[in-house]
């Protein structure tokens, strides 16, 4: 059998669905694609994990006044005649889509092919890919239940499955991490990420803060692609990094204190590991404000282990950042890291892999010679 897979833009996106290729290939045996977009993050995730990557064009829509808008249906429309001829040439049993905007011309290419299609929505609402995907799906995988008011024909093809974590989540070694950086012992750890791009107003914030942040902490910093300051490569006690990607669950094991942004996969992943966190979640003005409410549900379920702090003038000067992770630091409702049962790390991979499987269209009988 062989399986398309698509999602991008982000590590949130790719690695979930990653994650579900794992199960597919590993217990299914199925044949695995990705459909994304070209030198993009999932080209590089894809490759990285040995899956045949075929390119596809795509844009986003800006939440903003921007002339790329403007050229967007364009580069959907070849999008989705480059994702048919795509289609027509692997012939894929069925799709399964993680989402963001590639998703819209690699969906729209199997529904025109008759390709069934599987999609899995990390935050308590439908993004805007797919909620246009979400109508030509078979079948529409939740990490959490519906929302009240979710429309009939929605729920009737909506199954909860959880949120898939990455697939070695469970056997990160903090101390690999540890030697691989050369940070000793002694200082907590303090983990800050943004995702690939990084962001530049908490990098902004952190830098400000560094005297005061490394007096307390070992900080391991992943500022973003082509985002390295050299003049702060010498700072005692301060390891900066542009990306991390095999390596990023040893350093959440690693981590004491984690600062980032809300989004559900790294929300997932510091419940799953019972890491204490500061959270600037994206502001509604450059989002659709689901990482609002991802980080309102989650410092609501854990208020001992979780701050939040907006992305607003008051993340100037990064003080309000600094003082978070001291209080987080020194909080009586510490609660310490834990590890992850592998049975609940690969659970919600394992149900949406056999949705996928049980969704795929049955096999073309063999012609009789």
């Amino acid at each position: 059998m062989k399986i398309g897979i698509t999602g991008g833009g982000s590590a949130g996106h790719v690695v979930p669905a990653l994650a579900v290729a794992e199960q597919l290939t590993r217990e299914h045996g199925g044949e695995v694609v990705f459909f994304g977009r070209v030198s993009s993050i999932e080209q590089e995730y894809a490759e990285k994990a040995g899956m045949r990557f075929s390119p596809v064009p795509s844009a986003g829509l800006k939440r903003y006044r921007s002339w790329s808008n403007l050229l967007m249906p364009l580069t959907v429309a070849r999008g989705v005649t480059t994702a048919v001829r795509a289609m027509r040439r692997e012939r894929p049993d069925v799709l399964f889509s993680k989402g963001s905007y590639v998703s819209v011309p690699v969906g729209l290419a199997a529904w025109l092919c008759g390709v069934p299609t599987v999609i899995h929505e990390s935050d308590h609402s439908l993004g805007l890919a797919h909620r246009i995907v979400a109508r030509l799906a078979a079948r529409v995988c939740l990490s959490v239940s519906a929302p009240v008011g979710t429309p009939r024909w929605l729920a009737r093809k909506s199954t909860v499955t959880g949120l898939p974590l990455r697939h070695d989540l469970a056997t990160g070694n903090a101390e690999r991490f540890r030697h691989s950086l050369g940070i000793p012992h002694g200082l907590p750890v303090l983990l800050i990420f943004c995702g690939s791009s990084g962001s530049d107003r908490i990098n902004e914030a952190v830098d400000r803060q560094l005297a005061s942040l490394t007096a307390e902490f070992a900080v391991v910093h992943v500022r973003g692609k082509g985002k390295l300051v050299p003049s702060l490569s010498d700072i005692p006690g301060y390891w900066q990094l542009e990306y991390l990607h095999e390596g990023m669950s040893d350093a959440l094991w690693l981590a004491d204190l984690v600062l980032g942004r809300a989004g559900a996969t790294t929300l997932a992943e510091l419940e799953a590991l019972g890491k204490q966190a500061v959270l600037i979640p994206l502001p509604a003005s450059v989002s659709r404000g689901d990482q609002l409410d991802n980080a309102a549900a989650y410092a609501q379920r854990f208020p001992g282990r979780c701050i939040v702090v907006p992305d607003d003038h008051r993340l100037e000067g990064g003080a309000v950042l600094a003082d978070a992770c001291r209080r987080l630091a020194a909080g009586k409702a510490r609660a310490p890291g834990q590890q992850p049962d592998p049975q609940n790390v690969h659970r919600a991979a394992r149900l949406i892999a056999r949705e996928t499987i049980a969704t795929a269209k049955p096999a073309r009988p063999s012609r009789r010679r």
